[in-house]
């Protein structure tokens, strides 16, 4: 997996000016899209970069020059902006569908050009990859570089076991110093009421949070004929049957299912929005943008 797969230049040229801002006015930035309600701001270090002609000479690490006889720029993230952190699920069930429309590959996309827009207004991005366990966790940084090191972490993600939703938020919980915008990617094949009883937590404590709820056509549908073995992505459950006999019955339940995350998500002042992985990349992202300047 190389950027270039989910950034090519059709992509780009779709996301060029598109904006993601936050609702809430969050401890946001200077140097980005979001005013601070802070006058001034502190800075600490992110990282090193190498020293380019025309880079400020004032952010050279003199001392990393005296180890290693190279000049190297100081990187630094601005305490005051947008922190967003966007959290994707791996977990068995998202390993479904085509190459095409496969819900964790979907995700990875989304994941990527979602980390390009909030780096292009000049916010922070970090992830965390999660199944029934922590993943990895990669820190908000604000930097154009910081892009490669996410789609490498991506690269190294693979789909396995049982989903954790409930453990990932409580786990950013701990991490997050101050409020920002949270933003989870999954097909929400969890316990409802524990995931949404994180959710609500997060959100009291003054953050935004955005659900990606990624649906595939055919847990819409169940188009299938015949006798057909159907295995359950988490648990290798083996279930037999004729998808013509329940296929009415389960529409009504996955309806329920998905309808009863949206209504719960806006009763709690969180922005859901379910995202159909058959539709292409450029579309969901032009759509929910669209939708977020509705509010």
């Amino acid at each position: 997996m190389t950027l270039h797969k989910y950034l090519n230049p059709s992509i780009l040229a779709q996301l060029q000016g598109l904006e993601l801002k936050a609702r809430l006015v969050v401890e946001g930035t200077v140097s980005g899209k979001h005013r601070s309600p802070f006058k001034g701001f502190s800075v600490e270090f992110a990282e090193h970069k190498s020293y380019y002609p025309g880079d400020d000479i004032r952010y050279i690490d003199w001392k990393l020059y005296a180890k290693t006889n190279k000049f190297f720029i100081k990187q630094f993230d601005e305490d005051t902006n947008l922190k967003t952190y966007i959290l994707l699920d791996m977990s068995g069930s998202m390993n479904f569908g085509t190459e095409m429309n496969n819900k964790s590959e979907f995700g990875k996309f989304l994941t990527v050009a979602l980390s390009y827009l909030m780096l292009a207004q000049r916010d922070s991005v970090g992830l965390l990859t999660f199944t029934h366990k922590i993943g990895a966790y990669i820190p908000p940084r604000n930097t154009m570089d910081h892009l490669h090191y996410i789609v490498t972490m991506l690269e190294q993600s693979t789909c396995s076991g049982s989903t954790g939703i409930a453990k990932a938020l409580h786990y950013l919980a701990n991490k997050i110093k101050r409020r920002g915008l949270i933003i989870i990617i999954s097909d929400l094949i969890d316990r409802q009421q524990n995931v949404l009883s994180h959710l609500r937590y997060l959100h009291t404590m003054k953050h935004e949070i955005i659900v990606l709820h990624l649906v595939h056509p055919d847990e819409l549908t169940l188009p299938y004929k015949g006798t057909v073995q159907f295995t359950h992505p988490e648990r290798q459950d083996n279930l037999t049957t004729l998808p013509d006999r329940i296929r009415k019955n389960y529409s009504s339940r996955i309806q329920s299912f998905i309808e009863a995350y949206e209504q719960n998500c806006i009763h709690e002042g969180i922005d859901y929005h379910r995202i159909m992985t058959d539709n292409s990349l450029e579309d969901t992202v032009l759509r929910f943008i669209a939708k977020r300047k509705r509010y």
